[in-house]
């Protein structure tokens, strides 16, 4: 960052007073800049055993499959910024009080705190809204492009949501994914559609 918010006096990298952590300080008025992790929520919607998905017009992972996401943005709840995501991606409108938790996970890697919310939805035909998607599409699990995912350490998380939508029974998880590897536990809590 280089200089102060509040100042714009330079800023010095050391550990506050009463802190553990190396954080950008003013120089000047002692301010200290904290760097926080970003929130990433993102929208599972399904209509019987088909889930949405979208395909990334944008780089990074131009052409390859995800479900839609994004970052929430100031003055909005996890809800709001979900089907936000959710319609400049797919189009498709719902209100955020349709959403139910599905993931809660920390990408430790990329400072980032991961929300996933599902939703049934009746299957709509839906075009891509923007030059960021490619296309947008409701697949059943054996159509899905699995070696074609823009992340594909998703698979097994979305290849368990394709088997809680076919029995109708969905859990709520916590999870964590690092560089090397991904784990999510349900949550010991049956939570019904």
């Amino acid at each position: 960052m280089g200089f102060c918010y509040r100042c714009g006096s330079p800023l010095e990298p050391r550990v506050p007073a009463g802190d553990d952590q190396l954080r950008e300080c003013c120089t000047a008025c002692e301010y200290v800049h904290y760097v926080n992790p970003r929130i990433l929520v993102s929208c599972l919607i399904h209509s019987d055993t088909k889930i949405l998905w979208i395909r990334r017009g944008l780089e990074p992972r131009r052409g390859l499959w995800a479900m839609p996401a994004g970052f929430m943005e100031q003055g909005e709840s996890l809800q709001q910024a979900a089907v936000r995501e959710l319609r400049e991606e797919t189009g498709l409108e719902i209100h955020p009080g349709e959403l139910q938790l599905s993931v809660l996970s920390s990408l430790t890697f990329v400072d980032e705190v991961y929300i996933v919310f599902r939703c049934h939805h009746a299957e709509v035909a839906l075009t891509a809204p923007s030059a960021e998607i490619l296309d947008v599409a409701w697949l059943e699990e054996p159509e899905v492009p699995w070696g074609q995912l823009a992340y594909p350490d998703t698979e097994p998380f979305m290849r368990n949501f394709y088997r809680e939508v076919s029995v109708a029974k969905f859990g709520i998880y916590l999870g964590e994914f690092t560089r090397l590897q991904h784990q999510l536990m349900k949550v010991p809590t049956d939570v019904s559609p």
